[in-house]
């Protein structure tokens, strides 16, 4: 592995922890325990990869794909709306295939649950030995919301931007030092429940976009899809996430002692669960806005052709002459 270039580093990496993952197959690689010593080159190397190939993977199969098909499906296919639905559809596929990549590799660790297997074992070092599938999904979802970051950057903006960008940062900073800190156990539990919500939403957010009235089929579709999500988004990150806080807050002091690390990760753990309730607060308005109008919206975005409409109200629209008032010589 030493003599290997960073990008080696990746596809090797990258095709054992699929090999695993997809296929169920280890190799010794795979079933080796890695000995964490902060973040090390190749660490920093897969990190990078994972960011460009996330970005890439993201933007190409939007442009390429997503876009060109939602010109054809969408009804009265502005370019906002087109662009929306695309960013929807990745955001499923991404948010889909990390849960299932978070699902495969977390639950075939022995410390998944009692909550007091996150802390146990400190003393003996026993958090400085990593599975080497879990390592590697690890730095590549702090690769994956680095991505996120920038391409927000891009994208049409939403109502909870700085929200947003708050989110997407506190977790590549957490995710990077949970993992140069070992405070990787519980940090797979944090994963795993703030992915599970978001498939749901944005297959919500794809049919509401298909929709051209509130009683049509799509209509009727996304509005399912959302209460499938509330119920996930509440149980997931209001009942369990903040669980994990506590664990993270006060649980731990029976196995360790509290360290200037330990604080700065549940500070940021903190930050995400303000996050989290303020977004429930969204939701609720949302089911307010379904019972009161009829069909839920995605108050979150902006509507649809606000982004087109805006610039051309008084500049591009042409101005009537009124009968009478013609220019005399």
């Amino acid at each position: 592995m030493a003599t290997q270039t960073p990008f080696q580093v990746f596809c090797y990496r990258g095709g054992e922890f699929l090999n695993s993952v997809i296929f169920g197959r280890r190799s010794s690689y795979t079933q080796s325990a890695a000995d964490l010593s902060g973040i090390t080159s190749p660490d920093f190397a897969v990190f990078i990869y994972s960011a460009i190939t996330c970005f890439v993977v993201n933007w190409g199969v939007r442009r390429l794909f997503i876009e060109p098909l939602a010109a054809r499906i969408l009804p009265n296919p502005k370019k906002a709306k087109i662009e929306k639905f695309a960013q929807a559809a990745m955001e499923m596929i991404f948010y889909s295939v990390f849960f299932f990549f978070g699902y495969r590799v977390y639950y075939q660790q022995s410390f998944v649950w009692p909550s007091s297997l996150w802390w146990q074992g400190w003393d003996k070092g026993e958090h400085d030995l990593m599975d080497p599938d879990y390592q590697f999904f690890y730095i590549l979802y702090a690769g994956r919301y680095f991505a996120a970051f920038v391409s927000v950057l891009m994208e049409h903006k939403r109502k909870d931007f700085v929200e947003m960008q708050v989110h997407h940062t506190v977790t590549v900073v957490l995710v990077l030092l949970s993992y140069a800190w070992n405070y990787n156990r519980v940090g797979g539990a944090v994963m795993f429940l703030l992915d599970c919500a978001d498939p749901p939403l944005h297959i919500a957010k794809q049919f509401k976009y298909c929709s051209r009235s509130k009683k049509d089929w799509p209509q009727f579709m996304a509005d399912r899809w959302f209460e499938i999500f509330a119920v996930t988004f509440i149980v997931s990150r209001d009942v369990f996430y903040p669980y994990v806080v506590w664990s993270c807050t006060m649980e731990h002091k029976e196995h360790f002692v509290t360290e200037l690390s330990t604080n700065v990760c549940n500070g940021l753990l903190w930050i995400l669960l303000v996050l989290q309730f303020y977004w429930t607060s969204l939701i609720f308005l949302a089911v307010y806005n379904q019972m009161v109008k009829g069909g839920i919206e995605d108050i979150r975005s902006d509507s649809e052709d606000e982004d087109e409409d805006n610039g051309k109200k008084e500049g591009s629209r042409p101005i009537a002459r009124k009968k009478g008032n013609k220019k005399k010589d």
